[in-house]
């Protein structure tokens, strides 16, 4: 008996023991050990679709590290990943190593990836976040960088023409060249939707997909000329795309948003023939009489419509009767564009004095006028563009004007692109 009470005596005794060791050890543990062991960061398994996983966690500078990237048995693209881990461990390197007066701060970095395949590639979209995280409290990233890469069937990193197509990049660099950039030195670029966004270490450019498989039908030496319809989309607005297209050219369709769920298939007709679509509002008040709220809901209400039926949100606005007082500027912060050809079609509902008011006066870089709800104004519209293609006149979207006179835009009302001058 004295024997049992021994041994349970001496049993206590060491769980005693192991448990005050395992208090004092928990309470030597780092924040960082605590944070790590507590709250340790879940990879999402979504888009881990490519190759075999890296993935490790550790302690460095007081920190938290948590890596995860693919390897692809591709050395040249494998070895482009690494560069890019390195970077962020460089990055990560420094972050910890400063002085914090807050001890209970907790810098920690986190570099994901995600795999998107589709029938033509798959894009890779590597990104990392740093910053400084507590224990039981939400943190933030001070440092974040994504880059994105387009691999094809053998993971090789393909360039502008393996995503876009033959010859992208050189129609890229055309339209890059009023603005003085080039892909030289490119670092990343990105497709969402029909954006290209460029990224250099210092700035960015943002491209249409579509205005870049036409660049080259442009030629930025010979005058262009911004045609532009409002009030649509309507019965028309398919015959007006076919006869642009004859003339292998686009316009800027600026399309109340009330009207854009009974005619969404013309609306994506017209958008998918390259042309550009604006907004006009959602239902043609005069911005001037409105409230903030009020013309902030014009605005995205039809910006909404316009996503509904084509997918792209408009970036170009053409108020009402071309109304727009500081108030409304103040809501609107994108570019306001109206004209300096007025065709007056509404009240002539004529062909040809359509027609007449068009090709009179028109001048390289004029921005034109017109409402794509009447038939006379497409009949005025084929007669004006027969004679203007053979004075030798581009017919271009009102962005791609800007671009070809390298305008940056902004957030101000623009009449016209002039050659070698000021935008009016």
């Amino acid at each position: 008996m004295k024997r049992l009470i021994y041994c349970i005596a001496s049993i206590v005794v060491i769980a005693g023991a192991i448990g005050v060791a395992v208090y004092f050890a928990s309470a030597r543990a780092t924040p960082a050990e605590k944070l790590m062991e507590e709250h340790p960061y879940v990879f999402s398994s979504e888009g881990k679709n490519l190759g075999t996983e890296h993935r490790e966690k550790y302690l460095h500078n007081n920190g938290c590290v948590y890596l995860a990237y693919p390897e692809t048995k591709n050395t040249v693209t494998d070895q482009t990943i690494r560069q890019f881990v390195e970077e962020a461990k460089s990055q990560f390197e420094t972050f910890s190593s400063e002085e914090r007066e807050d001890d209970t701060l907790i810098p920690k970095m986190v570099f994901d990836y995600k795999a998107e395949p589709n029938d033509r590639y798959c894009a890779l979209k590597l990104s990392y976040g740093i910053g400084n995280y507590q224990l039981n409290a939400e943190g933030q990233d001070l440092i974040s960088k994504e880059k994105t890469f387009y691999l094809d069937a053998e993971n090789t990193i393909l360039g502008l023409d393996g995503v876009l197509g033959e010859n992208s990049e050189k129609k890229i660099n055309l339209m890059l060249k009023s603005s003085g950039k080039s892909t030289d030195n490119l670092e990343d670029f990105t497709i969402a939707d029909d954006k290209l966004v460029l990224r250099w270490i210092d700035t960015e450019e943002e491209l249409s997909v579509k205005e870049i498989e036409r660049a080259g039908l442009i030629d930025p030496t010979k005058p262009m000329i911004a045609l532009t319809f409002d009030d649509g989309p309507g019965k028309y607005s398919r015959k007006f795309a076919d006869l642009l297209a004859q003339y292998n050219g686009h316009g800027t369709f600026f399309v109340l948003g009330m009207n854009v769920s009974t005619f969404a298939e013309s609306l994506k007709y017209v958008y998918d023939m390259g042309n550009e679509i604006g907004s006009h509002t959602m239902r043609h008040k005069n911005l001037n009489k409105l409230t903030e709220a009020e013309i902030k809901k014009e605005i995205t209400d039809a910006s909404d419509a316009i996503y509904k039926a084509i997918g792209a949100y408009p970036t170009l606005v053409r108020t009402p009767y071309g109304n727009a007082n500081e108030k409304v500027f103040s809501v609107l912060q994108s570019p306001m564009i109206k004209w300096n050809v007025d065709t007056e079609d509404w009240k002539s509902r004529n062909a040809q004095a359509v027609k007449t008011e068009i090709v009179k006066n028109i001048k390289d870089g004029d921005i034109v006028l017109m409402h794509e709800i009447y038939e006379s104004t497409y009949e005025g519209l084929a007669l004006a563009l027969e004679e203007l293609s053979r004075q030798g006149y581009q017919f271009v979207t009102v962005s791609e004007l800007m671009r070809y006179r390298g305008i940056t835009p902004e957030n101000k009302i623009y009449h016209s692109f002039p050659p070698d001058k000021t935008a009016q």
